[in-house]
């Protein structure tokens, strides 16, 4: 009698269930501006019907532990849904409505069904580990395939290329251009590295043909050749863990056919370099989190290491922040190795440090201005300061115009703080920086509503996909800076391959993926934030703990993408091109393997 009553109190309990879930896919700014279905139709009693079925299953099917792990997921990935589609539906987020946390709630409910299924799936799911063959492709596959893996992403890079040809001249190239063929003189605000191999290249090329034109095509070369390298030393180790083929073949696929990629790899923005620095920082971790004893035992595993952690740290400022953190963190977590570890990340830091001060200050570079890392404080100051300036008084206004002059504020644009923060006084600050801070906390406490939204406009579409944010274009895949005289090296586009061409601007700035369901979301700028999550939650389930610490990287590198100056596919590209690593975290076995530990006869 009581095995029926405990029957019978669960089937309520998911009826109940079934029930919000139907409701909540009624209600507005749930997944979209109106409810997803009508209250009053056959629909809602068909998804009542399927939601019930679905919860049956997954109480009957799945672990307490995967229903209770796929909680935080869940109401991380519906509090950033509900959130995405009423900001982008409005343009403002009410922190007043009390619709905005039962629609969080409903939200995470979907998402917990979902995840906590996909979950239990995972664990009886059944992939190929391996691809065999006889042919004569195969063996040399099995001697070559760091070389079989970079001929074939060049292969199906080429038309990008020709599609492009010389090559993209846009974003920052024409400031770094500047600096030393303009004769303005280095600036730390761009990485110095990235500013002289731009240079050298079409210093060399105007020298070789008296055309700027090739030493476009020569950069561009070079990029393409070292991102296929790292890309195919990814798909190599991949390998050495035993990665399934399907998630290897899809991994190849996203970073060799992927238009947003093969874009990317064609343009002068230094973002490209570093992301393939990030990348291989991001894959030496795993190695040496999964074998430590093997990887600080080798020599050239650790000066690799070191050598990938300087590289990506001058290639990008933010490297070096994350360079700190992850150094904290492997310190702390790596008993029985923290010595070993806390000398090679200080090893690093160190060189990062002499690089960028007594050289740089030797070289007379131009320090950064601290305005870059303060985008977000400065445009929430501009918005209350503009949309509602009785809310501020005028002492604080008058410390805000000492930082910031007033007709710097008054060219606020919700979309972008390059226009307001153009103007910051760095000098004041750097002189003094506590009022600043002090009269943004003062403003915010009577404004937080605004805050929030200035926020938003800056950062809501790195964890939201259903929507894709852009100011001016998606990509400026014509290029930048090439009218108003500005266009001092006469670069052109000389099209190749015509067709394709108009295929890779159509993504530009038609955004034609976004037509195709499933595509559009892999190609979404937020997509890594959702894979991080779901990955992250998965280790978790699986208590993989270990393999979380790389995943820390990408979270950290998000992070900032939350504090930069406007929403752009460009500052998500490092973390794009983690995505297939990230995906083989849940299918390492054992925590991961070293690839010296993978025996020899182990098929691709």
């Amino acid at each position: 009698m009581s095995n029926k009553r405990s029957i019978l109190v669960e089937k309520i309990i998911m009826a109940i269930l079934a029930y919000v879930f139907a409701w909540g896919l009624t209600e507005p700014y749930v997944f979209q501006a109106e409810g997803c279905i009508k209250a009053n139709s056959v629909t809602a009693l068909m998804v009542f019907l399927a939601a019930f079925l679905a919860f049956s299953w997954v109480f009957r099917h799945s672990t307490k532990r995967t229903r209770i792990v796929s909680i935080l997921p869940a109401v991380i990935l519906g509090t950033c849904y509900r959130v995405g589609t009423e900001f982008y539906a409005t343009g403002h987020l009410n922190l007043k409505k009390i619709s905005l946390y039962t629609g969080i709630a409903v939200t995470a409910l979907v998402f917990w069904l979902a995840l906590t299924f996909i979950y239990t799936k995972l664990e009886t799911l059944s992939l190929r580990f391996e691809i065999s063959g006889k042919s004569g492709f195969w063996k040399f596959y099995e001697r070559h395939q760091l070389l079989c893996y970079f001929i074939l992403i060049i292969i199906c890079w080429i038309p990008a290329f020709l599609a492009v040809f010389p090559g993209i001249y846009s974003y920052d190239a024409y400031p770094q251009v500047l600096q030393i063929i303009g004769g303005q003189g280095l600036s730390a605000h761009h990485p110095l590295l990235h500013t002289w191999l731009l240079n050298g290249c079409f210093i060399f090329g105007k020298w070789l043909t008296n055309d700027y034109n090739m030493g476009l095509m020569l950069y561009t070369l070079i990029q393409m050749a070292f991102m296929a390298a790292v890309f195919a030393y990814v798909l190599k180790r991949m390998r050495s863990y035993r990665i399934p083929a399907a998630v290897r073949v899809f991994s190849f696929l996203f970073l060799a056919v992927n238009p947003i990629v093969q874009i990317w790899v064609c343009l002068t923005t230094k973002d490209t370099i570093f992301a393939g620095f990030f990348l291989l920082v991001m894959v030496e971790t795993v190695g040496l989190i999964t074998d430590s004893r093997n990887f600080f035992r080798s020599k050239l595993n650790v000066i690799r290491f070191i050598a990938w952690c300087i590289l990506m740290c001058l290639f990008r400022n933010q490297g070096i922040y994350i360079l700190y953190l992850m150094g904290i963190v492997l310190v702390l977590c790596l008993r029985g190795f923290r010595k070993k570890c806390l000398l090679t990340f200080l090893s690093a830091a160190v060189a990062v440090n002499i690089f960028t001060g007594p050289i740089s200050n030797g070289l007379g570079v131009e320090p950064a201005n601290p305005r870059e890392a303060l985008s977000v404080p400065i445009q929430q100051i501009a918005r209350v300061l503009t949309q509602d300036p009785d809310h501020v008084t005028q002492e604080e206004k008058d410390t805000v115009y000492e930082y910031i002059p007033e007709e710097y504020v008054n060219q606020y644009l919700n979309v972008t703080s390059d226009t307001v923060k153009e103007g910051f006084n760095a000098e004041q600050f750097r002189e003094d920086p506590l009022p600043f801070f002090k009269v943004w906390l003062s403003i915010g406490i009577k404004n937080i509503s605004a805050y929030v939204d200035a926020f938003l406009y800056l950062s809501c579409g790195y964890f939201y996909t259903d929507y894709t944010p852009y100011w001016v274009e998606f990509i400026l895949y014509d290029g930048a800076w090439l009218d108003n005289g500005q266009n001092i090296l006469n670069i052109s586009r000389n099209s190749l391959f015509p067709a394709y061409d108009e295929y890779l601007r159509g993504v530009s700035e038609q955004l034609t993926h976004e037509k195709i369901p499933v595509l559009s979301v892999i190609l979404n700028e937020a997509f890594p934030f959702l894979v991080l999550v779901f990955v992250g939650s998965g280790l978790l389930i699986r208590r993989k703990y270990k393999l979380m610490l790389p995943l820390l990287m990408v979270f950290a590198f998000w992070g900032t993408m939350l504090l930069g100056p406007v929403l752009a596919i460009r500052y998500a590209f490092p973390i794009i091109v983690c995505v297939p690593m990230m995906m083989s975290m849940l299918f390492m076995q054992g925590g991961g393997q070293e690839p010296d530990a993978v025996k020899p006869d182990v098929k691709a």
